[in-house]
């Protein structure tokens, strides 16, 4: 598990699996028990920049308002991995939100 892979997780408040993307750094993910990951969305909305990548079926887009860690155990499936230009999105998107 690695910083800009797209895995299919399944959070605990949804019944079904869901792309997201992972965020913490490869260092974290090598030892910790869970990663940090913004989930997508087929949604366009504020603060969601668009995510495309080799298996996502649909345009998607990070919802980066739902930030979150979760168990290593909920990960799946890995699907892909975003391009540097949206891992930037994403990580700017989500300092804005952070006031960083």
């Amino acid at each position: 598990m690695r910083r800009g892979e797209l895995w299919t997780v399944i959070p605990p408040d949804h019944p079904k699996p869901r792309p997201a993307v992972i965020l913490s750094v490869d260092s974290w993910n090598a030892f910790a028990p869970d990663v940090l990951l913004v989930p997508l969305t087929s949604r366009e909305g504020p603060s969601r920049p668009a995510v495309r990548a080799q298996g996502l079926r649909r345009p998607s887009y990070a919802k980066c308002g739902a930030l979150s860690a979760l168990p290593k155990t909920r990960l799946k499936q890995r699907i892909g991995k975003v391009d540097a230009a949206t891992l930037a999105a994403i990580s700017l998107e989500i300092r804005r939100l952070l006031a960083l």
